[in-house]
């Protein structure tokens, strides 16, 4: 049984890799194109608008996402699913009016005059990126991963295709608009694959609604907060780069970071999907997770080290020979980067983990000091872009090795507990 279930979870993860391998492949393949279509300022543009969104996506929906996974029952899962799309909606409209209103002072605070169109395009991405997450965990629970690579697929060639066509109509937010169109594609076919799956987005039952919200209120009261700021910590760098430097600089880590983390993001995405929905299941059945674990940690420290290797030898030669002499920089910041990039890929698909054992009090204060030492040595005033790009290498590796051990530890406690179950009565 164990080896059917071994071999179920390498095909789920094998057909969403897949799906997100050929999604990634276009925008990469196009990216030479767009790097000579777009300045490095729009680059740095889309930065801003990723920096802010991505933040704010996580907080419109009240981690109420997260949660679909969870249940036995469907109908409570689909209750869940119901109060996380209705929460985008009413926290999408109140954030954008906030943006709105007073976008000249945001835009003084995030970057100056280039933040101005990104901010107030932003709340687009929160209301786009609300309503897909909890359709995504859905198909996550019906293990439809087929049709999860699909809607990736989808998204980035709309995103793709979009902006080489205003790209080459020479429009000045063409990467925006591309981005957001990418979006609207992928909520589109994500709606109708989470009906296709038996999601039913109506009708709505506010008691119902809130009697989900009630049961779940710990997602929210512990973890919506400190989600938002371990992704903000991702916005940090652009934001300190945009002000204290230049466009130039904001551009080229923004191409750094699209080129390299977007599709390691995206890999390691893959694989925490397919572990979620397993890590739910083992726990459920009172299952060890430590065989699981380590099987997936040694498989991924193999892609990992070879990151490493190939963006520290020839990170600058290959952005160089790829994009062109002027995106050698970028190439020396992938280089600079390569050590906590690849943690991220490590450790990152097996923090499902940490709230599917009651951790999510532990997980969430690890969050909050990722923040902490990101945005801490932003305070001090660096003169060139490199030595801020080191400190920050070096505090996000210490962070990531740090949630790695607690991932470790958690499942060794939960281990020993199914050994001994009359020994204590929790780790959180």
């Amino acid at each position: 049984m164990n080896g059917q279930a071994g071999s179920t979870f390498s095909r789920n993860v094998l057909t969403l890799m897949g799906g997100t391998a050929l999604a990634q492949a276009i925008p990469l393949l196009a990216s030479p194109l767009l790097a000579r279509l777009y300045a490095p300022e729009q680059f740095g543009a889309l930065a801003i608008l990723l920096a802010v969104a991505n933040p704010m996506s996580l907080l419109v929906c009240g981690r109420y996402e997260q949660t679909v996974v969870l249940p036995r029952e469907d109908e409570k899962a689909t209750a869940l699913a119901r109060l996380g799309m209705v929460l985008a909606v009413v926290v999408s409209l109140v954030l954008g009016a906030v943006l709105w209103a007073f976008h000249p002072l945001w835009s003084a605070w995030l970057g100056g005059e280039a933040a101005r169109v990104p901010l107030l395009l932003s709340p687009a991405l929160f209301l786009l990126m609300g309503l897909f997450q909890p359709m995504n965990n859905w198909l996550i629970r019906k293990e439809a991963f087929r049709a999860m690579g699909l809607n990736k697929l989808v998204q980035t060639s709309t995103i793709t295709a979009v902006s080489l066509l205003l790209g080459v109509l020479a429009a000045r937010h063409g990467l925006l608009l591309g981005y957001i169109a990418g979006w609207v594609a992928y909520v589109a076919i994500g709606a109708w694959q989470g009906q296709y799956a038996g999601l039913r987005y109506g009708p709505l039952h506010l008691p119902e609604l809130r009697r989900a919200a009630r049961e779940y209120a710990h997602f929210p009261l512990y973890n919506a907060v400190p989600a938002v700021l371990n992704t903000a910590t991702l916005s940090v760098p652009v934001f300190l780069l945009a002000k204290a430097f230049d466009g130039e600089v904001t551009g080229q880590f923004n191409l750094c970071r699209q080129t390299i983390l977007v599709p390691v993001t995206f890999l390691a995405s893959s694989y925490m999907q397919v572990y979620m929905q397993r890590a739910s299941g083992t726990v459920n059945d009172a299952r060890p997770v430590l065989p699981g674990l380590l099987s997936g940690l040694r498989l991924l420290g193999l892609a990992a080290a070879g990151l490493v290797a190939v963006l520290v030898v020839a990170g600058p030669w290959l952005f160089g020979l790829v994009f062109g002499d002027a995106w050698t920089t970028a190439g020396a910041y992938a280089r600079i980067l390569a050590l906590p990039i690849a943690l991220q890929l490590l450790v990152v698909p097996f923090t499902p983990l940490l709230p599917a054992l009651g951790r999510i009090r532990a997980q969430s204060l690890w969050q909050v000091a990722y923040f902490a030492g990101v945005a801490l040595i932003g305070l001090y005033p660096f003169a060139h872009a490199t030595d801020y790009l080191v400190a920050l290498a070096v505090v996000e590796s210490a962070c990531f090795l740090a949630l790695g051990l607690l991932v470790l530890r958690s499942a060794k406690q939960h281990d020993a507990q199914l050994a001994e179950p009359h020994d204590g009565t929790g780790v959180d």
